[in-house]
């Protein structure tokens, strides 16, 4: 039913080049991703301003808005299935 009434879009993974440094929170630079969505710098964060870019490419060619963005990913301390939210 969700798959007949929504198109979901999925990122597998937007630090590929932290992973591979070694940086499972941060990206290449050092910098925790999570916390930059506000200072969007294609230069230093191109990761994060091209999901910023896709969200409004995808409001901006289909009819109905961008209903949701989950961003699934693990946590440094805490195991098992957890959320954060507003």
């Amino acid at each position: 039913m969700l798959r007949a009434s929504f198109i979901f879009y999925v990122i597998p993974m937007l630090n590929p080049d932290g992973v591979v440094a070694g940086n499972f929170r941060t990206s290449y630079s050092g910098k925790d991703l999570n916390r930059q969505f506000n200072k969007l710098n294609k230069f230093v964060f191109p990761e994060i301003t091209a999901l910023h870019d896709l969200a409004l490419q995808l409001k901006k060619n289909h009819r109905s808005s961008l209903q949701f963005y989950w961003d699934f990913h693990a946590h440094s301390s805490k195991r098992g299935l957890f959320c954060y939210g507003p």
